[in-house]
């Protein structure tokens, strides 16, 4: 979009949401150590001193595009837990299977988002943004253990190895090695058979 309308869009503050916009469509193609911020803002068809109205730098820049890949991430996940009976083992399959395609889907932008998250200032902005991704699922899980009789156990203890599991799918997704049946089907199956597995050995031991 250019012209008049376009600048009265960007002068009332979209400008900040449609550079991340920008950028997330730029590393589909392309690795993030390849994205400027002038590449940012010729896709934005800003001039190139407009982004530095909103970020300080490249780091920043990429610091915000983090943080909108995990609220996009928490999205798809609350949207996959609202397709099945609340807190069931069920929403549980389906929201570790959204993390996993948006992985394998996002290639670029989640490997930036976990790099992102490491950081350690509890005030950036991408580190909030990790934060409250994961108390999503948290709080969903928390139900499900309930509903579960683990009501008892720590969510969180409880939790990692089935976050460690989807991500690790989501990572070999990525890179797609030949062994690997990577449909759709077959990440869901295997989810799924893990998920279940993994509750049903607590609740027998």
């Amino acid at each position: 979009m250019t012209g008049p309308q376009s600048k009265k869009k960007f002068h009332h503050g979209d400008l900040k949401a449609a550079l991340i916009d920008v950028t997330i469509e730029m590393i589909r193609d392309r690795r993030v150590e390849d994205v400027s911020v002038a590449d940012a803002a010729r896709a934005a068809q800003v001039s190139s001193g407009a982004p530095y109205r909103h970020f300080k730098d490249r780091d920043e820049l990429l610091a915000n595009v983090a943080a909108e890949g995990f609220r996009r991430l928490s999205k798809a996940k609350i949207t996959a837990f609202g397709k099945h009976p609340k807190h069931s083992i069920e929403s549980l399959i389906a929201g570790g299977c959204a993390y996993a395609e948006f992985g394998s889907d996002n290639p670029e932008l989640f490997h930036l988002m976990w790099a992102a998250a490491r950081n350690q200032d509890t005030t950036d902005v991408a580190r909030v943004a990790s934060n409250a991704t994961y108390n999503t699922f948290i709080e969903e899980l928390t139900g499900i253990m309930k509903a579960q009789g683990l009501g008892h156990l720590d969510p969180h203890e409880f939790g990692t190895p089935l976050w460690a599991m989807v991500h690790g799918f989501a990572s070999l997704l990525i890179g797609k090695p030949a062994i690997l049946d990577s449909s759709r089907q077959a990440l869901r199956s295997r989810i799924a058979d893990a998920t279940w597995a993994y509750v049903r050995g607590y609740k027998a031991g």
